[in-house]
């Protein structure tokens, strides 16, 4: 059996960029324990090539695999208002592009600051993607 890093490319860092939520946005869902409908999507951008956001369909309708969500109770947003001076919980899933697999723990920059491994979680068997977790601070209106 070969090795899993000599067959695929390792990925060691994984940089993405957060929207910050507007003051006064709501968010909405209808199964806070399950999120799928969950409006808005945050917005997350990638820095390579090399990974991508995971994406989910609900009701037709393909969405980027992110959400507002509580670390501490692992509930999506619902009728959450945005408040200035707050921070906001994005939970996420990146997948990595055909032929590569992410180191674990993986090197995670949002927003140019680098997090700690607890912010990542649940890696695939094969290493090819893995959920994160990061706050992001509100945005002025």
């Amino acid at each position: 059996m070969t090795n899993l890093n000599e067959e695929l490319n390792v990925i060691e860092t994984v940089e993405l960029t957060i929207a910050n939520p507007k003051v006064g946005t709501i968010i909405n869902c209808s199964d806070p324990a399950n999120g799928e409908d969950q409006k808005p999507v945050p917005v997350v951008t990638v820095g390579s090539d090399l990974y991508s956001v995971a994406k989910v369909t609900f009701d037709n309708d393909e969405r980027d695999q992110v959400y507002w969500r509580d670390y501490a109770t692992l509930c999506y947003y619902d009728d959450v208002i945005v408040e200035k001076d707050k921070k906001y919980t994005v939970f996420g899933k990146i997948v990595a592009a055909e032929g590569y697999r992410f180191y674990d723990p993986i090197n995670l920059i949002v927003n140019g600051e680098e997090l700690f491994p607890d912010a990542t979680e649940d890696y695939s068997l094969a290493g090819d993607e893995f959920c994160f977790y990061a706050d992001v601070d509100s945005a002025s209106e």
